[in-house]
């Protein structure tokens, strides 16, 4: 399944958009479809890495 997200691939670029392939739901998950989604700031900062030390790609699906 690909799904469209905001990602940065280092801590001092920006977000930008692109798809990201994902497994299909299985039996147990539950699939939403979403229309709108903003990003958070605690998003930005952590793709920023000013919370914690992370591996990039950090990324936010935001919808199929």
């Amino acid at each position: 399944m690909v799904v469209k997200a905001y990602g940065a691939y280092a801590g001092d670029k920006p977000l930008e958009p692109m798809e990201m392939t994902r497994r299909a739901p299985g039996a147990h998950d539950v699939e939403i479809d979403i229309a709108y989604c903003g990003i958070c700031h605690s998003d930005l900062h952590q793709a920023r890495g000013e919370w914690l030390e992370h591996i990039f790609l950090v990324s936010r699906a935001t919808k199929s």
